[in-house]
């Protein structure tokens, strides 16, 4: 198990934005979140990161209890965030931006090596490397977005919205090449509201609603569920 959720409750205030959630991901996956705006999705991806500290539940990665640990200390364990908006430098460069990906470590010459990798995964941004990065169009941010977190060398990769302001042919490059990621050794968990999207490339998913986990099951399953498909898949 890379990563288990129990009980997991977030306050703002005194508004409630998770209550009592629970979930479980095991290494190799892909498993997606699924829910309305609102919801509470990019939340529980912030709690996750270290970003927000929850009220009460616990959280263990790769069995160790990570519930208070500092954000770049989960950095360090090997969890990175895509966060939602990309939220890269526009005005620094594509690999400016992609070397931030890597600043806990000190392996110059292994952090070469994996800037070359990027580079072989997304061939775009190794023509536009010395562009700066808002100059690109929102796909290549998206590549960028996600190669930064790669240059952390995560075990676990968390996706905000990868497909948000899309086009539908750009999302499912990003998504194939998230699954290529994943059938190399990647464990993904993705929020995305394109329940689509998102259930034909997860294994597994879960579904929030007003903070709260109300379905979860194999994404077939969840796509034949009369609930989901009338939520979230215009059935």
């Amino acid at each position: 198990m890379i990563l288990l959720v129990e009980n997991l409750s977030v306050n703002y205030g005194k508004i409630e934005a998770l209550r009592n959630v629970s979930l479980q991901i095991k290494e190799g996956e892909i498993v997606a979140l699924i829910g309305a705006n609102g919801a509470g999705k990019t939340t529980l991806l912030r709690t996750l990161s270290g970003l927000v500290t929850p009220r009460s539940g616990g959280i263990e990665y790769l069995g160790r209890e990570i519930t208070r640990l500092p954000s770049d200390k989960r950095v360090e364990a090997g969890i990175a965030q895509v966060p939602e908006g990309r939220g890269l430098f526009a005005s620094l460069t594509v690999e400016d931006n992609l070397e931030l990906g890597a600043y806990t470590r000190k392996d110059r010459k292994a952090i070469r090596n994996d800037l070359e990798r990027i580079y072989e995964l997304f061939p775009d941004l190794y023509d536009k490397r010395t562009r700066f990065a808002g100059t690109l169009s929102g796909g290549q941010q998206q590549m960028v977005a996600v190669g930064r977190a790669l240059m952390s060398r995560p075990k676990l990769l968390l996706l905000d919205e990868p497909g948000m302001g899309l086009a539908p042919i750009v999302v499912e490059s990003i998504f194939s090449i998230l699954k290529n990621l994943n059938e190399n050794g990647s464990t993904i968990f993705l929020v995305e509201q394109n329940a689509h999207v998102a259930l034909r490339y997860a294994k597994r998913a879960y579904v929030l609603e007003n903070g709260r986990i109300v379905r979860e099951g194999n994404s077939e399953d969840l796509q034949n569920d009369e609930g989901v498909k009338a939520a979230y898949l215009g059935g």
